[in-house]
């Protein structure tokens, strides 16, 4: 594998960052950053080109109609249904 001619910044969980994938990026010669800037190489998140998490979304223009989807997921993951439960907020 090769160095990049277009490396992008890219902030990982921290639980994703050991990842055999994240490590042939950044031997790609993409900068790979922990989200919780561990490592002193840390940039703005406004910064990134990619953010890589168990629960990222992308948002731009036109992917909009997908925010209502991006919130209902991220609620399912945060507060699991447990039985008997009804979710009132869709």
């Amino acid at each position: 594998m090769g160095k990049t001619p277009k490396p992008l910044r890219i902030l990982v969980h921290p639980d994703l960052f050991g990842w055999p994938e994240i490590r042939a990026l950044v031997a790609q010669g993409h900068h790979c950053v922990p989200l919780d800037g561990a490592g002193g190489h840390a940039f703005e998140v406004q910064e990134a080109d990619v953010i890589l998490a168990p629960n990222a979304w992308r948002m731009t223009d036109d992917l909009r109609e997908y925010l209502p989807l991006a919130i209902k997921a991220a609620r399912k993951q945060r507060y699991p249904k447990e039985a008997g439960d009804e979710d009132t907020h869709e």
